[in-house]
């Protein structure tokens, strides 16, 4: 009788144990607030990802902007690339803020080379095919750029760069939101 117990009991642990490995290697979605973009639970960044990550959304932003500021083809592309130069000028000036009460860590002084390689790609581009590129970059860009300030104001280890992280979602879901409603010659892009 009492192998047949130990066996029972046994089984239960193991059954029990193979479900629970199960559910925990499901990541579950969850929606954006605002954008409808979707993103995985929050995943734990460093304080230096973030910052590299960070550093780099925004001089990518900051670069493409200009460049459309002066090659986009429609009024509201001009509109929107002002607005993204602008608060991510801003967003850049509160993290070199941040960056010097914090030890330990340090902004990059160039670009990477998918950001170096992105704004290539743009700078290469003329006409509609520019608008097209710029809208395109802006909205990948932007759902990125939401995935990583959420993760690191869920996550992050810095009180400062948590509320930065945090304070900054609100500005790139409204420059998702727009770069989505930026329609070319023929309609929605």
């Amino acid at each position: 009788m009492r192998p047949v117990i130990a066996t029972s009991v046994f089984l239960a642990l193991a059954l029990q144990g193979a479900a629970f490995a199960q559910q925990s290697t499901q990541t579950p979605m969850r929606e954006a607030p605002t954008t409808g973009a979707r993103t995985t639970q929050s995943q734990r960044v460093t304080t230096q990802e973030f910052l590299n990550k960070a550093w780099n959304i925004n001089n990518f932003e900051i670069q493409a902007g200009q460049e459309a500021e002066n090659k986009a083809q429609k009024t509201e592309f001009k509109d929107f690339a002002k607005m993204v130069v602008n608060d991510h000028q801003k967003m850049q000036d509160d993290l070199r803020s941040i960056m010097r009460s914090t030890r330990g860590a340090e902004l990059p002084n160039a670009a990477d080379a998918e950001h170096a390689q992105k704004l290539k790609q743009l700078s290469s581009a003329t006409g509609a095919a520019f608008d097209r590129e710029f809208r395109t970059q802006q909205i990948q860009g932007h759902q990125e750029a939401i995935r990583l300030f959420q993760d690191y104001a869920a996550s992050g280890d810095n009180p400062d760069l948590k509320k930065f992280a945090q304070n900054s979602v609100a500005i790139l879901e409204r420059h998702l939101q727009r770069a989505e409603s930026l329609k070319g010659p023929e309609g929605v892009m």
